[in-house]
């Protein structure tokens, strides 16, 4: 709906159709085939279409954030223990301004619990820097984005970007922002099976992909 942006996370263990190949992963397309055919297979499973596409490697994450400051996060004492503990950083539990290489740290965390709790953390690394940055006035984040562009991967020109921002952006201190996850629960089986000869380890499979397709479309209706 107007003034709302979800952040949807869509997990990479989902057991899904892939264009031109055998059942696999939702990751898998990616590697196979890059932004292309994961916007191929994000279309046959779940009636996606997606205008655009944006990579970040670890370099270019730690780079962006480092860029902005920071980015305040709140650490569970388990959160910092197996941060320091894996990553050699120094942090303790409570609100923290995180650096680069911390916020990555942060973000790559899932064994204290699972995968679900790890694109929960990366959506709360995004939404933290949209709090602090909506309230900063448009040009100011037109300078900033400048300095972005060329730490990302993208199938979108820069003028393509930026008159995208142009728009987006003098919306964005009046944005309710929301987060999903997909698939939503009770959509799915999930552990740790064979889905097809040759193919083990951990899924989300037997995926009821019309409750997710019609969640997806609800996004535009709210």
């Amino acid at each position: 709906s107007k003034n709302t942006l979800t952040l949807t996370s869509f997990m990479r263990d989902q057991y899904v159709e892939i264009p031109g190949y055998l059942p696999n992963k939702l990751n898998a397309a990616y590697a196979f085939g890059g932004f292309r055919l994961l916007n191929a297979t994000l279309e046959r499973n779940f009636g996606v279409y997606v205008d655009g596409n944006v990579e970040v490697d670890f370099d270019g994450f730690m780079s962006i954030i480092d860029l902005l400051g920071g980015v305040e996060i709140t650490l569970t004492q388990a959160e910092a223990e197996y941060m320091n503990m894996n990553f050699a950083t120094e942090v303790t539990a409570g609100t923290h301004l995180l650096s680069g290489y911390e916020a990555l740290s942060y973000s790559r965390i899932r064994k204290i619990d699972t995968d679900y709790r790890r694109t929960e953390r990366q959506r709360t690394v995004i939404m933290s820097l949209l709090d602090r940055y909506k309230q900063e006035p448009v040009t100011e984040m037109l300078s900033i984005l400048q300095t972005v562009l060329p730490m990302i991967t993208t199938d979108m020109s820069n003028n393509q970007i930026l008159s995208l921002a142009g728009e987006v952006l003098p919306m964005l201190s009046g944005l309710q922002i929301n987060t999903l996850r997909i698939p939503v629960d009770g959509t799915f089986d999930h552990g740790d099976v064979q889905v097809r000869e040759g193919l083990s380890n951990w899924f989300q499979y037997h995926i009821d992909f019309k409750a997710n397709y019609q969640r997806l479309q609800k996004l535009f209706e709210e």
